[in-house]
């Protein structure tokens, strides 16, 4: 550890013994030469009158010259050790010198201002470094402390003050703090002072002086450390967090009887649970890495996955029973697939996807749907026959009938149309699960269809004093699109809004096209369908509670129908709705036209 210059001058000093004997030379010297000379005076007047007259200079100049030898060497034994210790003092010098400068340069180098207060006085020192470290010039200097306090920033003064009254009463070993300070620009900027009083005889600081470092820069740092460190900690803690949900969720998949997969956003298996691994016979090792092409059958529709990859890649859930998977051994299965994109903000974490095999149900709906066709095609005849019969006896063909018997005919005609409209519906809707249903595209004109539908419409909506809006100056001249089918939508969206609008309400049909879409919209300000029933709405046999109150009548299949219609088309159909406010379906199929498909029958 280098030693302060004082200290260091002090030791070169003490090299050598302080001398001794200069005040006992001062002395004696005057008496020894008093004596020399009232000796010499004595032999001259006294020798010449003896008969050693002869001989006085001879005696006066030997006891001159003796006590001039005893002077010299008293004054060389004496004087000896002053010459030595001066000339150490001035080699001291020169050492107090030489650190005094290397100190000097150091703390010029080190970037620290130094500052010197007289406590008694009030007046301070300030180096030109320290100045400089202010913004301020060596014309600017001043002297008294209150400059100093007039700098600090107004939450830091006490703070300072206390810090050196603390120091100067002797509880802390030296006046350390780090405080804010203002520029000449005005700017504050954070400084640590470090310094040392000196204590008079009665115990009181005197002086304090010390040095000043700036801090700003490392403040700074440390506020970006700081700063790092909270995200790092928050980082840590949301880590810990979710590696405590992960395996909650682990826990909860491994045991699920549900095959669970996630994958990341680029469709590549990070997780399989152990129902998946049983349901596809590949283990979690094989199927890590992989994607779920290793379970593409040729018997999944391709359109389909058109749809599930635009749906999930747009942040939607995408659920399908249509699925066919292949398993390790070559075996297939149909598969109810549900996948759901797990976002933050609108990015796309990864994918859960939960399936199961649907196979057996697949084949006990089948069977259901087969038997519902077969006996639907079968009641068909004696339906058409009651009919006919019923017709003839209403039409006095085989003579006349009483008022009561033509009240009962009625009925029986009635609910016959209700059967034969029940059996068609029913019909329809096995045909559209088998995949059976017929699709034959011809040039059409959709008004004329929409028109047509409306004018069959005509007695309800009469009766009903419902007022009827078009919209069709958008519609296109012709449409490819097969006329059953069409129709099918048109009567099903219209005599719903018909039949589920109060009297006096308004029904209101448009037809134009939207971007590359034809654009079918069919509203009514009628009952609407509850909120908590909406997510049914296209449902088999589904019909809304607060219609099953005002018309017990319907089969609950049409809007079955028409999605299958739409979608098959490569259309979609949604609607907005309000209970008490009325319904707005709407239905976009592609502006090309709908696609031709060979099956055994149409719909009816």
């Amino acid at each position: 550890m280098e030693k302060s210059p004082l200290t260091t001058g002090k030791a070169q000093i003490s090299k050598v013994a302080a001398p001794r004997g200069g005040t006992l030379l001062i002395v004696l010297a005057p008496i020894l030469l008093l004596v020399v000379t009232v000796v010499i005076t004595f032999l001259t007047y006294w020798l010449p009158q003896t008969v050693y007259a002869p001989l006085t200079p001879i005696i006066s100049g030997v006891l001159l010259l003796i006590f001039s030898g005893v002077i010299w060497v008293m004054i060389r034994i004496t004087l000896s050790p002053y010459i030595a210790y001066s000339n150490n003092a001035g080699e001291a010098i020169k050492v107090v010198a030489v650190a005094s400068d290397r100190h000097v340069r150091a703390i010029i180098g080190s970037g620290l201002g130094y500052w010197d207060y007289d406590i008694l006085s009030g007046e301070v020192y300030f180096s030109g470094h320290m100045m400089a470290l202010l913004g301020y010039g060596e014309q600017e200097r001043t002297d008294r402390i209150d400059f100093w306090y007039s700098l600090i920033h107004p939450d830091d003064v006490e703070g300072v003050r206390r810090t050196m009254t603390y120091h100067f009463d002797k509880r802390t070993p030296e006046y350390s703090i780090e405080y804010r300070i203002r520029r000449a620009n005005g700017e504050y900027m954070w400084v640590a002072d470090r310094g040392r009083a000196e204590y008079g005889p009665d115990g009181k600081a005197t002086k304090l002086s010390g040095v000043t470092q700036d801090m700003t820069n490392m403040k700074r740092v440390q506020e970006v450390l700081d700063a790092r460190t909270h995200e790092l900690e928050v980082a840590t803690k949301k880590v810990v967090e979710e590696s405590r949900n992960v395996l909650k969720f682990k826990m909860a998949t491994d045991g699920s009887v549900q095959a669970v997969a996630i994958t990341n956003p680029d469709g590549k298996i990070i997780y399989v649970n152990p129902a998946w691994c049983s349901l596809n016979g590949y283990s979690e090792t094989e199927a890590i890495g992989q994607t779920h092409h290793i379970l593409k059958s040729s018997d999944t529709p391709p359109e389909l996955f058109t749809r599930m990859y635009a749906e999930i890649t747009a942040g939607n859930p995408f659920t399908t029973e249509e699925i066919v998977n292949v398993r390790k051994d070559g075996k297939t299965y149909h598969a109810a697939l549900s996948i759901v994109p797990i976002k933050e903000g609108k990015d796309i974490l990864f994918y859960v996807g939960l399936s199961e095999d649907i196979t057996q149900r697949k084949a006990v709906d089948q069977a259901k749907t087969e038997f519902v066709s077969l006996a639907s095609h079968q009641l068909r005849t004696p339906l058409s026959a009651i009919r006919w019969y019923s017709e003839m006896l209403l039409s006095k063909y085989v003579g006349e009938l009483n008022e009561k018997q033509r009240q009962y005919v009625q009925e029986i005609y009635h609910g016959n149309i209700r059967m034969v409209d029940l059996v068609n519906a029913l019909l329809n809707t096995s045909r559209i699960d088998l995949g059976t249903f017929a699709v034959e595209p011809e040039p059409v004109n959709l008004v004329e269809i929409c028109e047509s539908v409306l004018l069959e419409l005509t007695p309800q909506i009469t009766e009903r004093q419902q007022k009827v809006e078009r919209n069709f100056a958008g519609a296109p001249a012709t449409y490819m699109g097969d006329p059953k089918l069409l129709r099918i939508v048109f009567q099903n969206l219209l005599s719903n809004s018909v039949k589920y609008t109060q009297v006096g309400g308004t029904i209101g049909a448009e037809i134009s096209t939207r971007a590359q879409d034809l654009y079918i919209s069919i509203w009514d300000n009628g009952y609407g369908i509850p909120k908590h029933q909406q997510s049914s709405m296209f449902q088999k046999l589904f019909r809304a509670d607060n219609v099953r109150q005002k018309d017990t009548e319907g089969t609950g299949l049409g809007m079955y129908i028409i999605k299958a219609i739409v979608e098959a088309a490569q259309g979609k159909i949604w609607f907005d709705s309000e209970e008490d406010k009325g319904t707005k379906f709407h239905v976009l199929m592609p502006l090309s036209g709908m696609i031709k498909k060979t099956g055994t029958k149409g719909l009816s």
